[in-house]
């Protein structure tokens, strides 16, 4: 036994060594992810409206007023876009921030369920945050046209489902679940039917879980009952509410007759299996190059765990079924990938999850490759490029106009700025809405013939017709209801002012090349009203403001010609 003045003392030996204060990576990680998702949350909160939220605006402005979707106020939009925008109206107030504000909080419990589900499946809840913070990228560079629509809030309540068809519950709660995932998809399905068909993934997933765990075949497909029967609740609610507010032939012809013919306008150009492989081919690629190489690596490289694949399996099953929907529109505009691309990305998290943790087995200069390799696959695609500006350079502009350093010191200018797309001008908008503030008491009613309702919600007038823009009027088909309703409209509550649009031409919606001013020669009895009843008044941006007579007779000997 050495001596006792041979063993150095406590305090001694705890000096020997310096202190080390280590940190996993990971750690750091999950730092600069949420800082991501923040900042993605920022800019979206800084969007203002496009065309079709402007149109979701103003329905849910009429349904807080008591009136109904389709038969007070017209668009052919499933109703469940008009409730989250009310909802939002309802409890934020009336602004563009109203609506953003839910959906940077859908956005957020969605990231919180990917960073579950890599908890649960992968024992790596930060590859479902890596997931998440893709998700929030991809959405923020939608930009401010292609967020806040049906789809978008859709696939976040589609997330909500997946996670609680993968949580573990009691035999209790296991029926709970059950009702919630179909109560999930069935107010995905009031949103946009085509996404309520992931409840047959989920619910397939419930019942071999259930099988798994030794329950007798009938006694396993009972989730899928349950999930079925619940989904029908939202959907029989909805149709309950409009059948007893009178409103239920309204919606049938809207859903049943009117929407057909639209979706057959892109029907043509591809097969069915062509456009279900375009649509794929959209999804993983299109979007976000980082998308692309994380969903390859996820593949490529060996599973980290051994319930990796299932929980892949499981969501891949919700992208093709979303994408079979998408297929069956065939328009393929970007915002209807709004539900599927934040599925693609918890894919490619796990793939970018499993390159991060070899690259921090190289130590410093591996972490270096990595952060260069998602910078670099940033730079290579955005998800929207038909804007006059990156998406980068957005992010600056919204950024100078937070700080209050930059030139855009109102939202006003920043709209000026950032918020226009091909015939689109929000600033037009406000300025028509203006002007019709100007001619107009606040209790006139007021009409725009063209395909901007914003100047409605703008200029708090209320329309004179349920139809909030002419595009019912315009199409080939089923215009012959739509003009007569709109002519009995403005009948019956004349409008003060009416405001007619120039070049506002949609080949893909109307099924035709002409724009309003051009189509109202073709409506010969709206053409006949306007020179009856109105005279011309001003021309702003493109729009042709027409007042009523104050006598009978007055023609409208100044009017511009047809342009």
């Amino acid at each position: 036994m050495p001596a006792a003045d041979s063993i150095p003392p406590p305090a001694a030996a705890a000096g020997v060594l310096p202190k080390v204060r280590a940190r996993d990576p990971d750690f750091w990680l999950e730092v600069v992810c949420w800082s991501v998702v923040a900042f993605c949350c920022l800019q979206i909160l800084l969007f203002s409206f496009g065309r079709d939220q402007g149109i979701y605006a103003v329905v849910a402005e009429g349904l807080l007023e008591g009136k109904m979707p389709y038969r007070d106020v017209w668009d052919f939009k499933p109703p469940g876009i008009f409730i989250v925008y009310a909802l939002a109206q309802g409890l934020l107030g009336k602004s563009m921030l109203a609506p953003r504000l839910l959906e940077v909080a859908g956005l957020v419990g969605m990231v919180f369920a990917f960073r579950r589900l890599g908890e649960r499946f992968l024992e790596q809840p930060r590859a479902g945050l890596l997931g998440g913070t893709v998700a929030a990228i991809i959405h923020a560079e939608l930009e401010f046209w292609h967020t806040a629509q049906p789809e978008t809030f859709g696939g976040f309540l589609i997330a909500y489902a997946l996670l609680l068809s993968t949580e573990t519950f009691g035999r209790r709660g296991r029926w709970a679940a059950w009702a919630g995932v179909g109560l999930l998809f069935g107010c995905a399905f009031v949103l946009k039917p085509t996404l309520g068909g992931g409840a047959f993934v989920c619910a397939a997933y419930l019942a071999r879980r259930q099988y798994q765990r030794g329950e007798r075949l009938r006694d396993a497909v009972w989730p899928l009952v349950v999930a079925a029967v619940s989904s029908f609740v939202p959907i029989a609610v909805c149709v309950l509410w409009f059948a007893v507010r009178g409103a239920w032939g309204e919606l049938a012809w809207t859903m049943f007759e009117f929407t057909p013919g639209y979706t057959k306008l892109g029907w043509g150009y591809f097969s069915a299996p062509e456009a279900y492989y375009y649509g794929l081919q959209e999804a993983f690629v299109r979007f976000s190059a980082l998308a692309a190489f994380g969903a390859a690596a996820a593949l490529a490289i060996r599973p980290m765990h051994s319930r990796e694949r299932e929980v892949m399996l499981l969501v891949a099953g919700i992208i093709a079924v979303n994408v079979a929907g998408i297929a069956m529109q065939h328009k393929f505009f970007q915002y209807h990938y709004a539900a599927t691309l934040p599925f693609v990305a918890f894919i490619a998290g796990i793939g970018l999850y499993k390159l991060w943790r070899r690259c921090v087995l190289g130590g410093g200069a591996g972490m270096l490759a990595f952060v260069s390799f998602v910078a670099v696959a940033l730079s290579m695609r955005e998800a929207v490029r038909d804007l006059p500006q990156s998406f980068w350079t957005r992010c600056s502009v919204r950024m100078q106009h937070f700080f209050g350093v930059g030139q855009y010191a109102t939202h006003e200018q920043l709209d000026r700025e950032l918020y226009h797309v091909a015939d689109y001008v929000l600033n037009t908008d406000r300025q028509v809405a203006l002007e019709l503030r100007r001619l107009t008491s606040p209790d006139a009613p007021v009409f725009v013939w063209g395909f901007e309702p914003a100047i409605y919600w703008l200029s708090e007038r209320r329309p004179a017709s349920r139809y909030i823009y002419n595009v019912p009027q315009r199409a080939r088909w089923e215009r012959g209801r739509a003009r007569t309703e709109l002519l009995a409209d403005l009948r019956a509550t004349p409008p003060a002012v009416v405001a007619v649009q120039t070049g506002d031409v949609f080949p893909a919606v109307t099924g035709d090349n002409l724009d309003s001013r051009n189509a109202l020669w073709g409506f010969q009895e709206l053409s006949s009203l306007l020179d009856e009843q109105y005279h011309f008044v001003t021309e702003v941006s493109g729009f042709d403001l027409y007042e009523r007579n104050t006598s009978q007779g007055r023609a409208r000997a100044d009017a511009p010609p047809p342009r």
